[in-house]
Parts: structure tokens; sequence; C-alpha cells
């Protein structure tokens, strides 16, 4: 057996191990769902499991964040497993917290689970002597792009610069030497399949508040200008602008009325939006922006009211290393056979780590182990052992790949890598992305 193979050995058996802990943590974290940055129990739970593997974990990175590095004592490259903490809000779900109606329903939970996994086998000494460079594992909170309202409060108060969690790891410094960053899914695939994603749409986001004025709609509609009619028009508007997109752009837009007035007596004066701009391309985002700008500005021209209009820069396109995807398809056929894996094609949803993807040879892999839709009241985690320990295998055997034999593949990825942005440039882009915008129609 090569001194590869018996570090591969020695980091699955070694997980098979854990595999009862590992799996009861993240149907722990399953049961007590928490929004983005709002994640304090589930990074102590993460934390305190670095802990007892020998890990010396920092906490409290953009707000909930918690990171564990391993150095094997040799130079080499820095590799990121991830696991994102948050959850969605889904109050119909069964396993919704009853309180907030938090939901793990897009099962961020295996994740934690499944980097935990990796951590306990690439923890391991006779793993780490046949490695070099470093190894950090990191749970990053707020992937999903909700709550807006919140999280403008906690940039407001200084306490974050952007929305989204690893845009805050970026701004932070905590990727500025990292050269290749992994994580792993859920998904309700058919099969007991791991797979290495392609490609994601980018998202521009948007709160939107059109403000007309109040009178009595039963008694005098004409002296009021009804807000909620410029927001109605402005989805129509929208929605007749679909024939300019172009088909390989996968453009998708929608909107949502988050305040639609305060009394059915009442002309509605002030009524509130949020929406995504989601599209293959930075370009073709950008595109459809200024579209979405321009009916929004004419609907509200066209009822008298004023709009404001606030822009967040979302997520950038996912484009994930091809290389880096191969690397790990071969893993998982090592493991579990041809059968087990395959590629995931373009997906028009979006995901930070299509942010990172800019930056560095990136991989998101998908595990199949769900059912039900995504981000729905249906999703359910129905194959604990594929998510959190087949999937924790796979990602170790891949890293030590990555850095075995002086790191020598991993080195191939990062030097026939071309980033699209530097850190510093891609900080720049962001902020150029955020801005808002008062017009008034009269």
């Amino acid at each position: 057996m090569s001194e590869n193979q018996a570090a591969k050995q020695s980091a699955l058996t070694a997980i098979a191990a854990e595999s009862e802990a590992l799996i009861t943590l993240s149907k722990d974290i399953w049961d007590h769902p928490e929004s983005g940055f709002r994640e304090h129990r589930s990074a102590k739970r993460t934390s305190d499991y670095m802990r007892s593997l020998g890990l010396h974990p920092r906490e409290n990175i953009a707000i909930t964040g918690v990171i564990a590095k391993i150095n094997t004592g040799r130079p080499g490259p820095h590799v990121a497993v991830m696991g994102e903490l948050d959850s969605l809000i889904v109050p119909e779900h069964i396993n919704a917290d009853p309180e907030t109606g938090a939901a793990h329903v897009c099962g961020h939970n295996i994740q934690i689970g499944n980097m935990l996994a990796a951590a306990v086998g690439l923890s391991q000494p006779d793993v780490l002597s046949t490695l070099s460079g470093s190894i950090s594992f990191m749970a990053v909170p707020a992937e999903e792009y909700i709550e807006i309202e919140y999280r403008e409060e906690l940039r407001e108060s200084g306490e974050l610069e952007f929305l989204a969690g690893k845009q805050e790891f970026v701004r932070l410094g905590e990727l500025e030497d990292v050269d290749i960053s992994m994580l792993t899914h859920a998904t309700p695939y058919e099969g007991r399949t791991l797979k290495p994603g392609t490609s994601h749409n980018g998202m521009i986001a948007k709160t939107v508040r059109f403000i007309g004025r109040s009178a009595h709609a039963g008694g005098a509609p004409h002296l009021g200008i009804n807000a909620l009619n410029a927001a109605n028009l402005a989805m129509q508007g929208i929605a007749l602008l679909r024939e300019t997109f172009q088909d390989d752009d996968h453009i998708r837009i929608h909107p949502i009325i988050t305040r639609g007035g305060v009394s059915v007596s009442s002309v509605p004066a002030n009524v509130t939006m949020e929406m995504f701009i989601r599209a293959a391309n930075v370009e073709a985002m950008q595109d459809a922006e200024s579209k979405v700008d321009r009916a929004l500005k004419g609907a509200a021209m066209t009822i008298g009211a004023t709009i404001e209009i606030s822009t967040s820069p979302g997520y950038m396109p996912s484009l994930f290393d091809p290389a880096l995807g191969d690397l790990y398809k071969k893993t998982v056929i090592e493991l579990f056979g041809e059968s087990a894996t395959g590629t995931v094609p373009h997906r028009t949803s979006s995901t930070d780590m299509g942010d990172i993807s800019m930056m560095m040879p990136t991989l998101h892999a998908y595990a199949s182990g769900a059912s039900g839709r995504t981000h729905s009241d249906e999703f359910e985690i129905t194959d604990w052992q594929l998510d959190v320990i087949d999937a924790g295998k796979a990602m170790a055997s891949t890293v030590i790949d990555l850095l075995a034999d002086d790191g020598i593949n991993a080195n191939d990825i990062i030097a026939n890598f071309e980033a699209q942005l530097s850190q510093e440039k891609y900080l720049e882009t962001l902020r150029g992305f955020q801005r808002s915008e008062t017009w008034n129609s009269q």
C-alpha cells in the first residue's frame, strides 16, 4: 500500500469511528435552525466539536463564523474545507423553529457535519505526516441572502459591511492565504451520488420602497397616491421584459412585496419590495438590472409615486474549477464506484461560493441524500450516512490527493487557474454594486 493510500485508509477509519457522533451533531443542528448572522448555538456546537478533536478554533468571525487551522509543518498550499451554518425561514416546515420560523430546508446542517467529518480524518497524525501545506475548516455564516432589513441594521451599526458570510470572510482577510476552497451541499437528486458542480447564476439584490400619499380608500381615493398600485405595475413591467433576455444568460427575476399597506380602509402610502436579479454572468446581471430599474421608475411615474431603490451586490456567478472537480470525481470513484458520481450542470440558483470561485479554484460538490424541493416545506435529509459521513470521506480523501507528494496536485491546479478577480478587486467590485437612489416622479 502506498503512503497516499495508507493516509486515506487512516482518515476513512477515523471518520467511520466517529460516524454516530457526527450524524448526531448534524441532526442536532437540523433540530435547532438559526438564520444568517444569528447562528450562535450552531457555531458553539461546531467549535466545541473542533476542540474535542484537539483543534483550536477561532470564534465570532463575521459575528458567528468559526475557523480551525491545521499546519502540516511543511510548506505548501492552503486548502479550506467549508460548511455553512445558517438556515432559511420557512415556518410551514414540520421542523421549523416555532418562534422564528427558521428551518434547514437547504441542508446546511449536513455541510457542518461533512466538514467536521473531513476534520476528523485529516487531523490524524499519521495522515498529516504525509501532507504538505495547511488545512482550514471553516464554518461560515449567512449564505442564504434573507432578512435583508436585519442585515442592513447590522451594517449600519458597523458590525459588518457585506450581507453574506463569505463576503465578510474575504473582507476580514480570512481567505488571504487560502489557495483552494471546497464545500459539499445536499440536494434531492436520485440515487446515492457525490457530484461536483460546474456553475451557478450570480445575483443582485434590491430593496425597493414606493412612497405615495394616504387617503380614505372608500371616501376619497382620488386624493391619495396608491403606492401598492405602483408596486403591482412594476411587477407587470418586469414580467413583460422577459422576452428581451437571452436564453443562455439564464435570467431569473423574482420580487416579493414585504409591506403592502397598513389598513384596508386607507390608500397604501408606503409599500416595500425585495427582489433578486439572477444571471449566468456579470454583464447579463447588469443589463437585467438596468431594465428592472427602468420598470420600477416607470411604474412610479405612472402612479405619481416616489421611489427609493437600494441595491446590494448579492453573489457573483459561480464557475467551479473543472480540474478540481475531476480530482474529486476520481476520489469518489475510488471510494464508491463509477455510478456514484457525475457532473452537475449549470444551476440557476446562486451561492456565495461563486464569489470565492472568482478568486481561487473552488469545488462545490453535491450529495444526493435529500428529498423534496429545496427551500420548501417538503425538504428532508433522507440519507445521513451519505450526506455527512460519505461526503466527509470524499472531501478528506480529495484533500489528501491535493496535499500529498509535496502538494503536487494542488500546485498544478493553482498554477493552471486564472482568477477573474483578485481579492482586492473583488471587494472593489462589490462596493461598486452597493448604492441607493431616490427618484421623485413629480
